[in-house]
């Protein structure tokens, strides 16, 4: 993920004009910028822009505000020059164009302005508004990153783990994610956590990573969250606690977090941290299997099957069996032929039975099962059942493939 650096909004024209006039009406001070603006002051052009950005003092106007940077980047003034790119990026005030947001950033950022040089190496990392560069990426990063931008310094972490433009080097990696951690830069803070869990770049310290973990997860980081929740379920770099990893789980499937979300049903299934609670586990499978997560489709295909914290609905109970095996899901795939075998939820139909046993049997083992039905299977029947298992398996590959792409 790229972060945008935003607008810096008070610069030192502003702040004395304020102090000046700190018994005028906010009107006042506005009009005495005004004039400081219309004078040709570039750094009041600058607060001029950013008071009708942000419609302090006046109404909100984007083109006016983009208007008033533009005075003030045609003077050279780096802060303003950064404004008026994004007001190019966003389409704020003038018409979105790429290119012209990049050649702005990059008037700032050859003056050292840090934000600048930080939006113009993700220009060159995506390649928005300008041909992608990996190698230019990194040297725009690194000069943010030298000046203590902590998203630069991430980025540039993420440049020397991945291998982006710069020959990878796990310990420059560690190094980078460090100073924009310390920084409470959450990512950041994340990434340190996976480094000391994994080795990458620093020894194997389970009991930083779950310091680390424990920085972003306080700012409300999900997949922090649900990684802490991991260490006191284990007992890893941390003394085991199933209260506390029900309590962490609880706050990362609180923001949609599919995998905490099932973690916390096996909770509330098995009583783990929390009083066992059925209709609380099916509940929160539900909300992981609503998003796509294939075990949690798979039990909540379950619960509905033995009716487990849901009233029993065999035809439910397919349903999700159904989801799951469209993911590849060799045991739902067994369950689905075994429901079609004796139409339970489902059609009665021996030749879907065989489909989908013989679907099954490349992830698991039920030879004998599919042996069992070919004896009772005539020839037309068999040719029928292959065909259909291959047209399942072509469905299921591009579901896949759907979905990866999508991600």
């Amino acid at each position: 993920m790229l972060f945008s650096a935003t607008r810096p909004w008070l610069s030192a024209v502003l702040l004395a004009v304020l102090l000046a006039g700190c018994g005028d009406s906010p009107e006042m001070r506005f009009k005495q910028l005004l004039s400081k603006a219309n004078d040709g002051d570039p750094l009041a052009q600058f607060d001029v822009g950013n008071s009708y950005f942000n419609g302090e003092s006046v109404a909100k106007d984007h083109i006016e505000a983009t208007k008033w940077y533009r005075k003030a980047a045609e003077q050279g003034l780096a802060p303003a020059q950064f404004n008026l790119g994004n007001s190019y990026a966003k389409g704020e005030g003038t018409e979105k164009d790429q290119a012209k947001a990049v050649a702005w950033y990059r008037k700032a950022a050859e003056q050292g302005y840090a934000f600048a040089q930080y939006n113009l190496g993700n220009r060159y990392r995506i390649g928005d508004g300008v041909t992608k560069d990996s190698i230019q990426a990194v040297s725009w990063y690194r000069k943010a990153a030298e000046q203590g931008e902590a998203m630069a310094q991430y980025n540039l972490g993420n440049c020397f783990l991945k291998s982006e433009g710069v020959a990878k080097d796990e310990i420059e990696a560690a190094k980078w994610y460090r100073k924009a951690a310390d920084q409470g830069f959450v990512p950041a803070q994340f990434n340190m956590g996976n480094c000391y869990t994994y080795g990458t770049g620093v020894a194997e310290d389970q009991a930083q990573a779950a310091s680390w973990y424990r920085k972003a997860a306080e700012q409300g980081h999900a997949n922090s969250q649900y990684k802490l929740a991991v260490c006191y379920r284990t007992g890893e770099g941390v003394g085991k606690d199933q209260v506390e990893a029900a309590k962490w789980y609880r706050k990362a499937a609180d923001q949609g977090y599919a995998q905490a979300q099932y973690n916390l049903a096996g909770c509330y299934a098995n009583g783990v941290g929390v009083l066992q609670d059925s209709a609380q586990a099916a509940d929160w499978l539900r909300k992981a299997a609503e998003q796509g997560h294939t075990n949690a489709q798979s039990n909540l295909g379950l619960c509905y099957f033995n009716g487990e914290g849901v009233t029993k609905d065999h035809i439910e109970a397919a349903k999700w069996y159904r989801k799951a095996a469209d993911q590849g899901d060799g045991e739902c795939q067994n369950f689905l032929g075994d429901l079609h075998l004796r139409g339970i939820g489902v059609e009665k139909n021996r030749v879907e039975a065989y489909a989908y046993w013989k679907l099954a049997g490349a992830t698991i083992d039920n030879a004998k099962k599919v042996a069992m039905l070919e004896n009772n299977l005539s020839r037309e029947e068999i040719a029928a059942g292959q065909k259909r298992a291959k047209e399942l398996q072509q469905e299921i590959e591009a579901k896949i493939a759907a979905k990866k792409a999508g991600n």
